[in-house]
This record gives C-alpha cells, structure tokens and sequence, in this order.
C-alpha cells in the first residue's frame, strides 16, 4: 500500500481509528439539529492525506460534481442553473453520517478495483463509527464518489431529456431552459432522488424546492433567475455567501492554508469596508469570521 507506512502498522492504526478522530466544533443548524466537525489527530490524519493524494485527488471527477474538489464552488455550481425555465433542489439529511463503511468499501473494492483486504483496511481508516465523519480529509472526495455506479446512469438520463444535473455535496439540483409541466416536475423529481434512496440515504422533503422563473430562483443560496448568479441587492446577502462557502473549504479541508489565510484577508477587509456604512450587521459577520479556525 503506496502510504510510506508498514503494512502492520496501517492495520494496527485502522482497527484504533476511531481513537484518532476528535470532535472539533459542533454547530446548530437552523432546523435545530446539530452538525459535528471532526479533526484528526497523528498518524491518522498524515495517512488521510497520504490517501487523498495517492487516490482520490488523482480521479477524473465528472463536471456534474461540483462541492468540496478543487477548482469548484458553490457560484460555479450555480451558474449551470441560471436563467433556467425552471429549477429543482433536493437535499439529503444528514449526509455524512449517512455514508457508511459498506459505502466507502464498494468505493475502494469496486471502482478502484483492491483486493478485499487492502479495501478494508482503507475503509477502517477512512471512517469512524462506521460512517464518515464531516470535517476528514478525506471524507468529501469519497462522499463525491460513493453514488459511483448510479449517478452516471442518472446524469444521462436527465440530460437525454434536456434537463441540467449537479450535485453540490449533499445538495442536488436539476434545471430545464423551459418552464416544465406538473408531470415533468414530478418525473424529474423522482428520478433524480434515487441518486441517494439507492445507498439509503433520506431525503429532506421540506428542502425539496420546485422553482419556476416567474418566482425567485435559488441554487447554493444564490439567486438564479438571471443568467448570471448574484446575492441579490443585499450587500449583506453576499457577504453572507461568501462567508458560508469560506466555512464550507475549511470543513472539507478542500484548500490549503495559504489560499484560506487569502480567502480570510479579503472578506475580513470587505467586511471591514461594509462596517462603514452598516456597523451593527459588519460587527456579526467579522465576529463569525474571526471565531473560523484553519
């Protein structure tokens, strides 16, 4: 195994591994149920790395992923779905606790093709508890690639009848250039959520949205209905935004310390700018900026 580690020690350290994990931070959603982040501690997490560089980051993602890779985003996620007739969103609940280990083992046993051995030893040391854990180095790029063997069959379906196909992590969005029918709506619905009742996720159905172009649209928390993504007038809306996606790259450990450390000292000096004129929501935005860690 191509991890500079010995093979007696890789599988000491995945028969322990959950002893490595740690929660890190702990947040209250706005429906009231609560997210936990998770960093690693040595030699774990020198290994999680060592397996998204010599796996993971080296796989061809397709173009309809796009959350938590390198050179993608939540803006370039929703420019597929701008000025669309009409745009679809459906969520999964709670996604990362939900792809077990028998998931991420058909990942390194099935499409990188390992043996049953080696598959599992990855797999021990790529969860915890059994599920992945959000906040892991490597848990975003195999939360990309565990719906591997449907979601190419439904990106072609939608596409055959002229429909866009993204998803943004958890977050699946279809779009049609036209507005569509109450039975295309449906149909498109349907077919796009197998993607995750296959691997027996649930899906979120108040978060399920159908929105037509005479209402406003909204992808990624970005307004859509133009051809071109915005946050609205609201100045804040956008800072907001902005804030929300630096969070999300520390999370997913997608980007490294230097671009994050940019990312920080732009917002913070916009937010700075905004303070000037709108000091009480600035004070808000710097105080959550400030709390981040990286």
């Amino acid at each position: 195994m191509a991890l500079e580690y010995p093979e007696k020690q890789l599988v000491e350290i995945a028969r322990s591994s959950d002893q490595y994990f740690r929660l890190h931070d702990r947040i209250e959603k706005p429906d009231g149920t609560t997210r936990e982040l998770f960093d690693l501690n040595p030699p774990l997490k020198v290994i999680q790395q060592r397996i998204n560089a010599h796996f993971l980051k080296r796989c061809r993602y397709p173009e309809y992923l796009t959350g938590s890779l390198p050179r993608s985003s939540y803006i370039k996620n929703a420019v597929r779905h701008a000025g669309q007739g009409t745009v679809l969103t459906i969520d999964a609940t709670n996604f990362f606790p939900s792809i077990s280990d028998e998931l991420v083992f058909r990942i390194w046993n099935q499409l990188f093709k390992f043996g049953e051995a080696p598959s599992q030893v990855l797999t021990q040391l790529c969860t915890r508890s059994g599920f992945l854990a959000q906040g892991a180095p490597v848990s975003s790029y195999l939360a990309n690639l565990a719906f591997w063997d449907i979601e190419p069959h439904i990106f072609r379906e939608l596409e055959s009848r002229g429909f866009q196909y993204t998803r943004y992590v958890d977050d699946i969005i279809v779009s049609r250039r036209r507005k569509l029918s109450s039975q295309e709506k449906s149909w498109a619905i349907r077919t796009a959520q197998k993607v995750f009742l296959s691997k027996g996720l649930q899906i979120k159905t108040r978060k399920t949205k159908v929105m037509d172009r005479n209402k406003q649209q909204i992808a990624n928390n970005l307004i859509v209905n133009s051809g071109r993504p915005s946050g609205g007038k609201d100045k804040k809306g956008r800072l907001r935004a902005e804030l929300n996606q630096l969070r999300q790259d520390i999370q997913n450990q997608t980007s490294s310390i230097e671009t994050l450390q940019k990312s920080y000292t732009s917002l913070r000096g916009k937010l700075l700018h905004y303070r000037s004129t709108n000091p009480e929501p600035a004070k808000k935005l710097i105080a959550e900026l400030d709390s981040l860690k990286f």
